[in-house]
């Protein structure tokens, strides 16, 4: 049952309060919704506790699940308990999948971190991925998986998508104050939104291009760590940026000529 206020899962507490339940995140209490007597003969769902009917690879993901979600410290209400039932609804998808299977503390990283993104608990694959010590392409790889997948047969785990303006507003910000850098980068994402590509990395890309250009000293290492990817991402996509925008200048140079 999920809270009125909050959406978060309730909890029942049975000694002491009446059979009431209340929202372990937001502290919404609603009055006798069971009673001691009811409670009594009454047991929660635990999606993560197996039985003799479930499959030996079943069994595999869960013990995994347990034991990732206890080295992380997920809670298990709600976030741990969701994770364990994505797996029992989506069984087939996870027992079919070679490429799911092939690495499953990555699949299930993957998949607390798509949970905990619908519950608005942001955690980064790359926080996750160093916590557990894996690699971060392939938690990452997974994570698209599992969106692909999950995604076939109903609406929740979606991903915002953001374009390489909203990225480089919502990082560069939080690297400097100087508004001709950022306009200058803008100027430059809109000039050639055209090219494709990550658009977290053209965001970096062009936001690393107007620092050189206006001097202003930050390094690709602190704007990979701000824009949660790797420096040398930050320096192969400046390189294109600067690329592109130098051809650009010598067509229109050759344009104006032409005209003349």
């Amino acid at each position: 049952m999920k809270c009125q206020k909050c959406n978060s899962t309730l909890i029942l507490y049975p000694e002491g309060l009446e059979g009431e339940k209340i929202c372990g995140e937001c502290g919404l209490v609603i009055d006798n919704a069971l009673t001691r007597k009811v409670y009594t003969q009454w047991t929660p769902e635990w999606w993560s506790n197996w039985n003799e009917q479930d499959s030996e690879t079943l069994k595999d993901w869960l013990t995994t699940l347990r034991s990732v979600s206890c080295q992380l410290n997920i809670p298990n209400y709600p976030y741990r308990e969701e994770a364990a039932r994505t797996i029992r609804t989506k069984n087939a998808s996870f027992s079919k999948s070679q490429k799911l299977s092939k690495n499953k503390r990555a699949t299930i990283a993957a998949l607390i971190h798509l949970t905990l993104k619908e519950y608005n608990k942001m955690r980064s694959i790359k926080e996750i991925s160093k916590e557990l010590s894996l690699d971060q392409k392939s938690v990452r790889r997974q994570a698209w998986r599992l969106n692909k997948i999950l995604n076939l047969q109903k609406e929740p785990l979606r991903t915002q998508r953001k374009t390489a303006i909203d990225y480089l507003h919502e990082c560069g910000g939080l690297l400097t104050l100087n508004k001709d850098v950022l306009h200058d980068a803008e100027a430059t994402l809109i000039r050639l939104q055209r090219i494709g590509g990550n658009p977290l990395g053209l965001a970096a890309g062009a936001f690393y291009y107007a620092c050189k250009k206006y001097k202003v000293r930050v390094s690709k290492e602190q704007i990979g760590e701000t824009f949660h990817i790797s420096h040398r991402t930050v320096y192969t996509n400046q390189a294109r940026i600067k690329k592109l925008n130098r051809n650009l200048k010598a067509n229109i140079r050759v344009s104006l000529c032409a005209e003349v």
